[in-house]
């Protein structure tokens, strides 16, 4: 009866042991740790390319598409330039097209040269200027790839790349 007497009240003092340290532990783990956010002003590159010598450029902060900057060509007869033309009259028919539609619109720069029958379009965005609904509304952006203030850097990569385009970052 002895030895049951003892391993009762030695079964008791651990039990107690074990809930103070409990207790005990579940204070400290309420204390909360400090909390380090650390902020990111990285500018981002990323190139992305396709078969068609097109090759789009972003600079994201985040997923915030700062300004992105599309190349590409296009062949006279694509545009309906004829050869009867010089490349004066060409590059001015070019530009005035152009200057009208998009050079308008804030944020958006687009330029043009000439080589070899083609013509080689640079058409620059600036997301920090730009007017996102103007820009959907020229059809210059697609509305999935814009957020509510911003652009947003992965779905207009995922839209490019089931466009066939090949994306790296710099």
């Amino acid at each position: 009866m002895r030895i049951q007497y003892l391993l009762c009240i030695s079964l008791l003092l651990c039990g107690c042991t074990k809930v103070s340290d409990l207790t005990h532990q579940k204070s400290k783990s309420t204390e909360k740790a400090p909390v380090t956010v650390k902020k990111t002003n990285k500018v981002k590159v990323i190139d992305c390319k396709n078969d068609s010598s097109q090759q789009v450029t972003f600079e994201a902060k985040g997923d915030k598409i700062q300004k992105m900057t599309q190349k590409f060509t296009m062949s006279f007869s694509d545009l309906g330039i004829t050869e009867d033309m010089n490349s004066e009259q060409i590059q001015s028919k070019i530009n005035s097209s152009l200057d009208d539609k998009y050079n308008s619109i804030e944020g958006v720069h687009v330029s043009t040269q000439l080589k070899d029958k083609q013509v080689e379009v640079t058409l620059e965005m600036d997301f920090k200027i730009a007017n996102i609904d103007m820009l959907i509304e020229n059809n210059l952006l697609d509305k999935g790839e814009a957020q509510s203030d911003y652009v947003s850097l992965k779905k207009t990569q995922n839209a490019f790349k089931k466009e066939g385009f090949a994306c790296i970052t710099k």
